[in-house]
């Protein structure tokens, strides 16, 4: 059972799309709801934990967590707070225009790792920016688990993926693994 939570209009294959109303992210009922006693195989998360206050981003990792099957994962991915734009940081910034009305934080490598290893998962960052604006990535295959708003996916980063040109929009993005 692989879950895609706070999916919007974004479907991929081979993952069940769930609304706020559905897994909301702050109401562990929802998900004792909604699995019945089962555990997801992974979860899928794009843009939605910046809307969270950072005690609720605590829990909603820990409930993540016990909802997650040993050996399972969670893809997560947010707005970068160190993304070298300042185009891109007015866009996604704390209580920002439009879309970013209601984000709670802007999250770095160094503040958003943490968070989860806090929760148990083993962390593995994927795409980010460091504070010297300098783009990191390691090597992961967007079939697993895809994030749209990625080096990969992204259709502003088409340029740079021919090396013809500088990347526009990506996103911090972590796999955490519970561990077996």
């Amino acid at each position: 059972m692989k879950i895609m939570i706070g999916a919007g209009e974004q479907r991929w294959d081979g993952w069940t799309p769930t609304q706020q109303h559905e897994l909301d992210l702050t109401r562990p009922e929802t998900f004792e709801a909604y699995f019945g006693g089962q555990q997801a195989d992974a979860f899928l998360c794009e843009h939605v934990w910046e809307h969270l206050y950072p005690q609720e981003a605590e829990a909603a990792a820990r409930l993540v967590y016990s909802s997650l099957k040993t050996g399972g994962f969670l893809r997560v991915a947010v707005p970068d707070g160190h993304h070298p734009s300042a185009e891109y940081r007015q866009l996604v910034a704390v209580h920002g225009a439009g879309p970013a009305a209601d984000h709670q934080v802007l999250y770095t490598l160094e503040t958003f790792e943490p968070l989860f290893a806090a929760a148990g998962f083993q962390v593995r960052p994927l795409e980010w920016w460091d504070a010297s604006g300098q783009f990191h990535h390691a090597d992961w295959d967007s079939a697993d688990a895809p994030i749209y708003r990625s080096s990969k996916l992204d259709h502003r980063n088409a340029a740079w993926r021919e090396g013809k040109g500088n990347l526009g929009f990506t996103s911090l993005i972590l796999d955490a693994y519970k561990a077996a």
